[in-house]
Order: C-alpha cells, then sequence, then structure tokens
C-alpha cells in the first residue's frame, strides 16, 4: 500500500469529534511507549492529532467572531 497517496474525507464538525472520540477510545488501552505500541495505533493517533488540529482552528475561529 502506498503511504504517498491520501484519502480525504469530509465531516461536520459533530461527526469529526464522533470519530476522534471513537478512535481515542479504541487506542487509549495501548501504551505511547513506541516500542511496544503497534504501528496502526501510532498511525491512528496521528488521524487523532490531525481532528483535533482542525477542530482547535474551527473552535478559535468561531471564538473570535
Amino acid at each position: 500500500m502506498s503511504e504517498e497517496k491520501k484519502v480525504t474525507v469530509e465531516m461536520s464538525v459533530y461527526q469529526a469529534a464522533a470519530v476522534r472520540e471513537s478512535l481515542f477510545t479504541d487506542t487509549k488501552v495501548y501504551t505511547y511507549d513506541p516500542k511496544s505500541t503497534p504501528q496502526r495505533v501510532i498511525e491512528i493517533r496521528d488521524v487523532i492529532i490531525n481532528i483535533d488540529n482542525q477542530l482547535e482552528e474551527i473552535l478559535s475561529e468561531e471564538t473570535d467572531s
């Protein structure tokens, strides 16, 4: 599978928050030690960070308005 290719998904803020919560719940049983964490969990956590950053940006725009 190619790591260079990207998948983009559009969703509402509420959907993004729900997906983020589900991903977090599914990965919270794993340690943050990269030596003993499965690669798929590391990848999922990167997605969580991406969602968090986008949600933070949207929320800051709403509070600045």
